[in-house]
This record gives C-alpha cells, structure tokens and sequence, in this order.
C-alpha cells in the first residue's frame, strides 16, 4: 500500500490548472508545521478495506489511436478485502451530469480479457465522458468472474466477486463523490453474465444494468432476479461462442478463452424476461431499427418493456448476423472465432444513454 498522501481536495482527478505559487508555498508551510492529518476511517457498518492508488504508467495502456483523446486521468487503485488485494481503473472527466455527486459506472471485462483491453477498446470513455459519469473499470482473478453462484476450482468462494464491487461502490462514494442514487453496472461476455448476476442479486446497489454478450446463468446454479431493476440486454443472434439460446453445456471444439470452461446460461431471450417479470414490464414495443454505417451483413432490433406505473424499462436488442463481439468497438479478436462485430450499432453510446435515463 502506498503511504498516505497530504491532499487540500477529494482524491479525484480534475480539470489540469496551473497552480499559483503562493498556493504551493502554503501547502509546504502547512506540511512542515502541522503535518498531513489522519486518513478517514470506513464508517463502522461498512467493512473494512484499504485501498492504494497508483497513478498510470504502462504507456499501452491509452486508448486506441482513432478515438478521441480525452484529458482525463485514469488510477489504478487497489482495494484490500478479505485480506486479498483486488485493483480498479477509475476514469472521470469533465464535470458530474447531476449535482448530488458523480453517476458511475462499475465495468466488468469479457473472460481472458482485462480491464485495461476493456477501457482500451470499448470507447466507453468517451461516451462516459460525454455524460458526466465516473468509470470504474474492475479487474477480474486469474481473468474472470463469479457469474454463477457456485464454487468452481479458481473461484472457491463465488461471493467474494459481489463483495469487490459492493466494496469498490463504498470506497468511490466515501472518497470520490459518486452518488448512491446513480451507480450502474455493465459488463461484456463473462463479465456482462457477472452484471447481470449482480442486477439480479443486489438490485438495491444500482439505478439500471446493461450486458453485452452476456446472458444470466443457468441450471445447476441460476440466477433469478430478487427485485425490480431496468436492464439493457445487447445480443448477436450469431454468436459461435454462446448462442442466443443459452449453453447448457461446453459444446464441442469450443475455442479455450480464459482458465476455466464455459459456465451453463440461460437464453437471451429468458434472461430478458426475467427481469421484464421482476420489474412488471409488460407494455411491448418492437422497433427495427434504421441502418446507421455502410452495409456489413447485420442489422439491429429493439424489443422494449415498460412498467405502464412505473415507467421502469428492460430493452433486448438483437444484432442479426452479429458475433460474441462489442458492436462499434476495437476490440482485435477473429472474425473466425467470435463472429462478426457490428457497425451499425455502439454499445458504448447505447448503454450510456439507456444507463443514465433509467430510473427505477
């Protein structure tokens, strides 16, 4: 753990001015004088945790060469829990979308993928940064997650992954000022199928949840939703890896991505319905959507659910012909193997957009 920092503000990153002087000259002053004062203790109903922040280093890291280059700063915090040490990336720039604190936006990366590839290449960021939301970017152990609530060889303890980012959701809104009432979750592949599990767990944590790729698991641990929640569900119906219709089990010659093999999930389409009954969706919508890029053999659609009191929504949109794949993203993985990605369709901007105007 690095030691603790003398600060003057909240330990986020903010807009780059030079700073005077005389500012600089009475921060030394203070320093020699009096001394940095104590770190602030986690409330006692919240567990214990440490955490670290280490500033980015690995120049690979930055965002692919063709988007836009944001004048954010992103951390690489680490955070203690259970006596095991996890690390975030955290993103902010600009200014917060609403004045009671930052919305924010926990990301869970594909398996056998990172949270640096998925800051890297899902252009997250800059739809982010275009909102005013805080990105959290969480690392999964040895490159994936506990989407299925059953011990497995390297997930003895499938909690401990719902732990990690109930702890990282404490410490952002102790020490970065994000608001509780806006924190979402979203997640690709493995990691979207974690999102979900957390939406459907602990839907009191987030205001809505969006997945790409990633469907709730299924027999012999499924997961049900517990409680209402708006969710974005976006699917390829071509996809090699995990069809449109759930994986009941390991098919064969399925490719090795990760260190573990393919859980069992439920279909899209009764994942989707899941929620649309935990949140008493039932007014439908269908939309075929409009060609937005040059033709690349998919096409878009949109099923949504509204609850007719509460205006509560759960969005399935299917991307025919598409792939295992992030639409609009960078992400390098072949065509053969994951499909196609499309063009016609961004994640990134179509899970910010339904993220921040859903309200439960």
């Amino acid at each position: 753990m690095l030691a603790p920092q003398c600060a003057t503000g909240p330990d986020v990153p903010g807009p780059r001015r030079r700073t005077p002087w005389w500012r600089v000259l009475a921060v030394i002053l203070a320093v020699l004088l009096g001394g940095c004062s104590a770190p602030e203790q986690p409330s006692p109903q919240r567990p214990a945790v440490s955490s670290a922040v280490t500033p980015l280093a690995d120049g690979g890291t930055t965002p692919a060469q063709r988007r836009v280059v944001t004048d954010a700063a992103t951390e690489v915090r680490e955070i203690t829990l259970a006596g095991t040490s996890r690390s975030y990336r955290l993103h902010i720039s600009g200014l917060p979308a609403e004045g009671a604190g930052w919305p924010l936006l926990l990301v869970l990366h594909g398996k056998g993928g990172s949270a640096a590839r998925m800051e890297r290449y899902s252009g997250l960021n800059e739809a982010a940064d275009a909102r005013g939301v805080a990105v959290a970017y969480l690392e999964g152990r040895h490159e994936g997650w506990a989407a299925a609530p059953r011990p497995t060889r390297l997930r003895p303890d499938p909690e401990s992954d719902v732990d990690f980012a109930g702890a990282v959701i404490d410490e952002l809104i102790r020490t970065a000022g994000v608001d509780p009432d806006h924190v979402y979750v979203a997640g690709f592949s493995e990691g979207g199928a974690m999102a979900l599990r957390l939406a459907a767990e602990r839907p009191g944590w987030f205001a809505a949840a969006a997945s790409v790729a990633g469907q709730l698991a299924g027999p012999p641990a499924p997961v049900r939703p517990r409680g209402p929640i708006p969710v974005l569900s976006i699917y390829g119906d071509a996809d090699p890896l995990r069809p449109i219709g759930g994986l009941a089990g390991v098919p064969e010659r399925t490719p090795e991505i990760g260190k573990e093999p393919p859980m069992p999930t439920q279909s899209t389409a009764e994942t989707v319905a899941a929620f649309r009954e935990a949140g008493g969706a039932s007014r439908h919508r269908h939309e075929d959507l409009p060609a937005t890029a040059p033709a690349d053999g998919t096409s878009v659609s949109r099923d949504t659910w509204t609850n007719p009191g509460t205006g509560l929504q759960v969005v399935s949109v299917i991307v025919h012909g598409g792939g295992h794949t992030w639409p609009g993203g960078d992400f390098r993985s072949p065509a053969r193997t994951v499909g196609a990605t499309s063009g016609q369709l961004s994640a990134a901007e179509t899970v910010l957009d339904f993220l921040v105007h859903s309200r439960s």
